[in-house]
C-alpha cells in the first residue's frame, strides 16, 4: 500500500511540475500603431516583475511569460495597453494614439522628477535623437538648426571643429554671457569657446571650438530646450539665459544589443565671393605689375606674360620666370580649397537584466578640412549603468571621455595683418593660378628667397608652415543614488563633474624675403622691398577647468482625492568652477628656425598665469497641484548664495508660478476637429550674478615698469616682485541682474493629431545689468562696474506638424513640419547720464571702424559708423573739388545684427522602408559687417569694382552743396580705383543684409525588411544618402560671405562681424546603421 501511495504521489508531482513548465512559454508578436506601421522600441513588460523587453525595428518582440500573466505594452505618445496571456503564444498589439501623443516625458531638473508633457506649464521643446541626427552630424549643437523655435545659432568659422554660439529668446545681458547653459545628464558642463593665435581677436585668432563639440552625437537620446525663468528657475543664475538639457542613451531590453552607426562624407567649400574677371595685376587701369596684389591693372588681353619673380633657377646666370596668358583663372577661389572628407564610426552596446541596465559606446570622428593641413580627430568613450540594488535603492553611474586633436586655420585679420590664408587668397588678383602656388618650396615660389609671386604671403605657405594645434581632454561623470522610502516618497543625490584640459600650440615660421624683382607693364624689371618678414613666434597655452556639481533632492507625490493630485520636491545644489590658464610666449623671435619650443626663444620668454574659483550654492523647490490630470498649478523657487557678490548681499531669491489647463479633457470636448487643447501661462524671475573679481580693485602682477624720468626700472628685480594697480575700480555693492518674464501659450491637436500646433508669446524685462562704464582718468582708473540699464525681449514662437495622410494610405507616413521665431529686442535704458554703451569695435582698416553698441530705443547689437551725408531729398552730397561723397559729421546708427524672424520648414516621407526627409532653414533681416567686402573692394577683385567697367563715373544721385541752402548738379567724375582706395567708402557700405534661405538637410534612406535581416546575424539595417547645405539663396547685395559664419568674439556679444573666416561647406555623404 505504501509503495502504491508513493507511486501515485510521484505521478502527481510529475504532473504538477509538467503543468508548471507548460504554463511558461515564449510570447511573440508585433507592436504597431493604428495605421499598421510597426513601433520600434516599444516596451513590453510582465506586470509586477522586472522582466521586460522592447520591440525591434519592425515592431517585433519576444518575451517569456506564464499563462495568466499580464503583459503591459507602451510607447511614447501612445496609450498603454494591458493583455492577459492566454493559450496563444502570439499576441499582436495595436496601440492607439490619443491626447498622449502630445504628452511625451519632459526632462526638467535632476531630482525634481521628469514630467509628463501635460503637466508642464511653460514652453519647452524635446528633440529626439532620430530628429536631431536626421542626417549625421559631427556637432550636436549645430544639428539643432531649424529644429526648434526660439533658438538662434551662429558659427565662429567654417573651419574644422569651430565653435557654435546658442542664444535662447535673444540677448538678455548687455555685457554678460548670453549663451545657454549646457547640462548633460544632470551635470552642467563647461562650454567656453577656446581660441588662440595672434591675440585671439578679430585681427587674428584660431577657433578651437567649444566643449559641446566633444560629445559624441550618437550617444544622445534627446535634447530638451528650456526657455524662460519658469522653465529654468531650478538651475539658478547659471540658467538665466536658458538651458539645453542633453539626455544620453541608456540600456534597455532584456538582452545585449549592439548597434553600429557609421558615415562618410565629402565637403566642398561654399565660396560666395563673386570675383571680377576683366582686370588683372597693377594699378590705374593701365599699368601691369607682377609684384602688386591690386587688381586695378589693364584689362585682360590673353597675351602670354611672366607672372612670377624672375630668378636664376638653374644657376646659368640667366633669369627665368613662369609665364601664362594674361587672363582670369577660371574657378580660382574654388580651386584654392580641397575636398574635405569626414568619417565617423560609433559602436554601442546596451542591455538590461534583473534590475541592471548598461550602455557603453566608442565613437571616432576623423575629418580633413577644405583647407590644406587642417584636420579634426575626436575619440569618445562612454559607459553608463543603472542598478536596482534593492527594492528601494537604485544607483546610476555615467562617465564619458573625449580626446580632440586638431589643426585649424587662422581666422580674422584685416588686410595683411594676421595669418589668415583665405584672406590672402580673396585679395589676390584673379590672374594668379593658385594651383601652381601649392608647391611653395619651388624656387619660383620660395618665400625665403623673395616675397612671392605677388605682394602677399603665399596662402599655401601659411597653411602648411604656420601652426594652430589643439589637444583637448574632456571628462564628464556623475554618480547618483535614489532611495524610495515609500512608493511616493524618495530622496535622490547626485554628484557630478566636468574636467577639461586644453593645450594649444600656435606658431609663426621664420622668414626674411630678399629684395624682389617684378615685371612692370613695359616688361622691364623693377625692385620691390618686402612688406613682411618674421623672426618666428611660438605661443603655448594650457588650461584646466574643473566643474563640480552636487544636488540632493527629496520628492513626494500623492493623490489627495480621486481628482486632486499633489507633488512637491525640494533640495540643495552646490556648484564650483575652478580654472587655471598658463600662457608662455617667445620674445624676439626664434633662435633656430622651425623649432617651436619656449626654450628656443631669442630672449627670455614671457609667461602668464591666471587662476579663478567660482562657487554658488542654493536651496530650491517646486510644488505642483493637479486637478483631474487636466489642470495644473506649479510653484518653484530658488535662493542662491554666490561668491561673486558682496558677502553682505550675496543671497538672492527668485521663483516662478505657472498654470495649464487641458480644456478638451476638462470640458470633455470630443469631436473630429479638435482632439487636444491645452492653454498655459507662467510668470517668473531669475537672477544672474556678477562676473569674477568685480567687487574689489586689484593689482596686476609682473612684469611691470616704474618710470623714473630718464630711467625705467623693470620688475621683478633682484627677487623683488612688482605690481601695478589695475584699470578698474571694484564695486562692493553689486547685486545680481534680474530677469522678469511672463509667457502664455497653447498646444493644440486637430483631426486626430494630424495637425499639431504649439504657440508661445513671451515678454522679458532684464534689469540691473552689470556693466563696465568709463571713468575720467583723473580718478586714477579708466572704468568701474555698476548695476545699470534695462533691456527688453518679447516675441512669438510657433511649432507646426502636419500629417495629412495619417491612416489614409497603408504603409505611408507623410509629415510636414516647421518652426517660426520672432524676437523683438530693445535697450530701454542705460542710465540718466548715459544712453549708449560700446559692446565691441572692429576696424576694417586704419580710420574705418564699425562700433557695436547698446543704444537706448534701439535693438542690442546696433552698428554705428559713418555714412554718406545727404540732403533733405536723400541726395548724396559730394565734395565740389574731388567728386567724392561727403561723410556724415558724426557716426550714425546703421541697423543691428538682430534678425527680423527665423523660419524653418521641411517634410518627412516614409513608405515601405523608403524614407525621404528634407529641411529648409531661413533667417530674415539683420545685418553683418563684412571684412571680405572691404578688402576685395580695396584690392579690386570683386564684381562690385567693375560696375562702371573701370571708366570714370559720376557718383549716383549726388549733388554739390552751394553753402546757401541750395544744391547744384554734380559733374565731377571719379574712378572706381580712387573711390575704393583713396576715398575709403564709409562704414555703411560695408554692412550687408544677413538674410538667407538654405536647404539645410536632405536624406534618402532605406530600411531593410525583417525578411532580409532574418537570414542574417542582423536585427535591423538601414542605409542612407544625405546632403547638407546643398542649396542656398542670398539677397542680391550679398556677393561676399555666408552670414551664418561670423562673430569673431566666439561666444561674446560683439557678433555680426565677418572677418574673412573660412567659408562653410556643403557635404554629401553615406550613412549605414546596423543592429545586432
Amino acid at each position: 500500500m505504501k509503495t502504491k501511495f508513493s507511486g501515485i504521489l510521484t505521478l502527481l508531482l510529475a504532473f504538477v511540475v509538467q503543468l508548471t513548465f507548460a504554463q511558461e512559454k515564449t510570447i511573440s508578436g508585433i507592436v504597431s500603431d493604428g495605421t499598421g506601421l510597426p513601433l520600434p522600441g516599444a516596451t513590453v513588460l510582465v506586470k509586477g516583475t522586472s522582466s521586460g523587453t522592447s520591440s525591434d525595428f519592425d515592431g517585433k518582440y519576444a518575451i517569456k511569460a506564464n499563462t495568466g500573466d499580464i503583459l503591459v505594452f507602451s510607447f511614447v505618445g501612445y496609450s498603454s495597453k494591458e493583455i492577459t496571456v492566454g493559450a496563444s503564444s502570439t499576441i499582436n498589439v495595436t496601440l492607439s494614439e490619443d491626447a498622449a501623443a502630445l504628452e511625451e516625458v519632459v526632462v526638467t531638473a535632476f531630482g525634481s522628477g521628469d514630467r509628463n508633457a501635460r503637466e508642464v506649464v511653460y514652453a519647452n521643446q524635446v528633440v529626439k535623437s532620430e530628429d536631431l541626427l536626421s542626417t549625421p552630424s559631427k556637432n550636436a549643437l549645430e544639428a539643432l538648426r531649424g529644429k526648434t523655435a526660439g533658438v538662434r545659432l551662429s558659427t565662429g568659422s567654417g573651419s574644422v571643429g569651430a565653435s557654435t554660439r546658442i542664444v535662447l529668446r535673444g540677448e538678455g545681458s548687455l555685457t554678460g554671457n548670453n549663451n545657454a547653459l549646457i547640462v548633460v545628464d544632470g551635470v552642467a558642463i563647461d562650454n567656453t569657446a577656446t581660441s588662440g593665435g595672434a591675440g585671439a581677436s578679430t585681427t587674428g585668432y584660431a577657433d578651437f571650438g567649444n566643449r559641446f563639440n566633444d560629445i559624441n552625437p550618437d550617444d544622445i537620446e534627446s535634447v530638451t530646450i528650456l526657455k524662460g525663468p519658469s522653465a529654468t528657475s531650478l538651475y539658478g543664475s547659471r540658467g538665466a539665459s536658458g538651458v539645453v538639457l542633453v539626455t544620453t542613451k541608456s540600456g534597455q531590453g532584456n538582452k545585449m544589443k549592439v548597434t553600429y552607426n557609421g558615415s562618410t562624407s565629402m565637403e566642398t567649400a561654399i565660396v560666395l565671393l563673386q570675383r571680377q574677371s576683366k582686370f588683372g595685376q597693377g594699378y590705374d587701369n593701365a599699368h601691369l605689375d607682377s609684384g602688386e596684389n591690386w587688381a586695378w591693372g589693364p584689362a585682360f588681353d590673353g597675351v602670354v606674360r611672366p607672372w612670377t619673380t624672375p630668378i636664376d633657377s638653374d644657376g646659368d646666370g640667366a633669369l627665368e620666370a613662369l609665364t601664362r596668358p594674361y587672363s582670369a583663372v577660371q574657378n580660382q577661389l574654388q580651386d584654392f580649397f580641397n575636398t574635405g572628407y569626414t568619417t565617423t564610426n560609433s559602436l554601442n552596446f546596451s542591455g538590461s537584466n534583473e534590475g541592471f541596465s548598461y550602455f557603453a559606446s566608442y565613437g571616432n570622428t576623423d575629418q580633413t578640412g577644405t583647407l590644406d593641413n587642417t584636420y579634426y580627430k575626436r575619440n569618445n568613450l562612454t559607459f553608463k549603468a543603472s542598478a536596482q540594488l534593492s527594492p528601494k535603492l537604485r544607483s546610476d553611474f555615467k562617465i564619458s571621455y573625449a580626446n580632440v586633436k586638431q589643426n585649424t586655420a587662422q581666422e580674422g585679420s584685416r588686410a595683411f595683418e594676421g595669418n589668415n590664408a583665405y584672406a590672402m587668397a580673396v585679395q589676390s588678383p584673379v590672374n594668379i593660378p593658385f594651383n601652381e602656388l601649392r608647391d611653395y618650396t619651388s624656387p619660383f615660389h620660395d618665400i625665403n628667397g623673395y616675397w612671392g609671386s605677388y605682394s602677399s604671403v603665399n596662402p599655401y605657405y601659411i597653411l602648411n608652415e604656420y601652426g594652430n594645434e589643439g589637444n583637448i581632454d574632456n571628462i564628464i561623470g556623475n554618480a547618483a543614488l535614489t532611495y524610495n522610502f515609500l512608493d511616493n516618497l524618495s530622496i535622490s543625490g547626485r554628484f557630478g563633474g566636468n574636467i577639461v584640459n586644453t593645450q594649444t600650440d600656435v606658431w609663426t615660421p621664420t622668414f626674411t624675403p630678399a629684395e624682389q624683382l617684378v615685371w612692370t607693364d613695359d616688361f622691364g624689371l623693377a625692385t620691390r622691398n618686402s612688406k613682411h618678414s618674421s623672426l618666428g613666434e611660438y605661443i603655448n597655452y594650457n588650461s584646466k577647468v574643473e566643474n563640480l556639481d552636487a544636488t540632493i533632492m527629496v520628492n513626494y507625490n500623492t493623490d489627495i482625492t480621486e481628482d486632486l493630485s499633489f507633488s512637491i520636491a525640494g533640495g540643495y545644489n552646490f556648484f564650483q568652477r575652478t580654472r587655471q590658464d598658463i600662457t608662455g610666449s617667445s620674445v624676439g623671435g626664434l633662435v633656430v628656425p622651425g623649432v617651436y619650443n619656449l626654450s628656443n626663444s631669442a630672449q627670455t620668454p614671457t609667461s602668464d598665469m591666471y587662476r579663478s574659483k567660482y562657487r554658488i550654492y542654493g536651496v530650491l523647490g517646486n510644488a505642483t497641484i493637479g486637478y483631474k490630470n487636466a489642470a495644473f498649478l506649479e510653484l518653484s523657487a530658488r535662493n542662491d548664495w554666490s561668491s561673486t557678490l558682496p558677502s553682505a548681499n550675496n543671497s538672492f531669491l527668485y521663483g516662478a508660478v505657472g498654470g495649464s489647463v487641458i480644456f478638451t479633457d476638462l470640458l470633455n470636448i470630443k469631436n473630429d476637429v479638435l482632439n487636444y487643447g491645452k492653454l498655459r501661462g507662467s510668470y517668473g524671475t531669475s537672477g544672474k550674478d556678477a562676473g569674477l573679481y568685480l567687487l574689489n580693485s586689484y593689482f596686476v602682477g609682473n612684469p611691470s615698469i616704474v618710470n623714473l624720468g630718464d630711467y625705467e626700472l623693470f620688475f621683478p628685480k633682484n627677487g623683488v616682485a612688482g605690481f601695478s594697480i589695475g584699470n578698474t575700480i571694484g564695486n562692493p555693492t553689486l547685486k545680481p541682474e534680474l530677469t522678469t518674464t511672463y509667457e502664455v501659450g497653447a498646444d493644440l491637436g486637430f483631426f486626430g493629431n494630424k495637425v499639431n500646433v504649439e504657440y508661445t508669446y513671451y515678454h522679458s524685462i532684464h534689469d540691473d545689468q552689470i556693466v563696465t562704464i568709463s571713468l575720467p582718468r583723473s580718478t586714477g582708473y579708466t572704468q568701474t562696474v555698476s548695476n545699470i540699464g534695462r533691456m527688453e525681449n518679447k516675441g512669438h514662437e510657433l511649432t507646426l506638424s502636419l500629417e495629412p495622410l495619417k491612416g489614409v494610405v497603408e504603409g505611408l507616413d507623410f509629415e510636414v513640419f516647421g518652426t517660426y521665431t520672432k524676437n523683438e529686442n530693445e535697450v530701454i535704458k542705460i542710465t540718466d547720464d548715459i544712453d549708449e554703451l560700446t559692446v565691441g569695435t572692429f576696424g576694417f582698416a586704419a580710420g574705418t571702424t564699425v562700433t557695436i553698441v547698446a543704444k537706448e530705443g534701439l535693438p542690442f547689437g546696433t552698428f554705428k559708423g559713418n555714412d554718406f551725408k545727404t540732403n533733405e531729398n536723400g541726395e548724396v552730397i559730394v565734395d565740389a573739388n574731388t567728386g567724392y561723397p561727403v561723410y556724415t559729421d558724426e557716426d550714425v546708427y546703421l541697423g543691428s545684427y538682430q534678425p527680423d524672424y527665423l523660419l524653418s520648414f521641411g517634410a518627412n516621407i516614409k513608405y515601405k522602408g523608403f524614407g525621404l526627409r528634407m529641411l529648409f532653414d531661413k533667417k530674415e533681416g539683420g545685418k553683418f559687417a563684412s571684412q571680405t567686402k572691404y578688402n576685395t573692394n580695396f584690392n579690386g577683385t570683386n564684381v562690385n569694382t567693375t560696375v562702371y567697367n573701370r571708366e570714370p563715373f559720376i557718383f549716383p544721385n549726388s549733388v554739390i552743396d552751394n553753402g546757401d541752402g541750395t544744391y547744384s548738379e554734380n559733374t565731377n567724375a571719379i574712378t572706381e580705383q580712387n573711390y575704393f582706395t583713396d576715398y575709403d567708402p564709409p562704414v555703411s557700405t560695408q554692412l550687408i543684409d544677413a538674410s538667407y534661405l538654405k536647404l539645410r538637410e536632405v536624406e534618402l534612406s532605406y530600411s531593410f525588411p525583417k525578411s532580409f535581416t532574418d537570414n542574417t546575424f542582423l536585427s535591423s539595417a538601414r542605409i542612407a544618402l544625405y546632403g547638407k547645405n546643398l542649396w542656398y539663396w542670398l539677397p542680391e547685395e550679398n556677393k561676399y560671405a555666408d552670414p551664418e559664419v561670423n562673430g569673431p568674439a566666439l561666444t561674446g556679444n560683439a557678433q555680426g562681424i565677418e572677418t574673412t573666416q573660412t567659408p562653410s561647406s556643403r557635404s554629401l555623404g553615406l550613412n549605414l546603421q546596423l543592429s545586432f
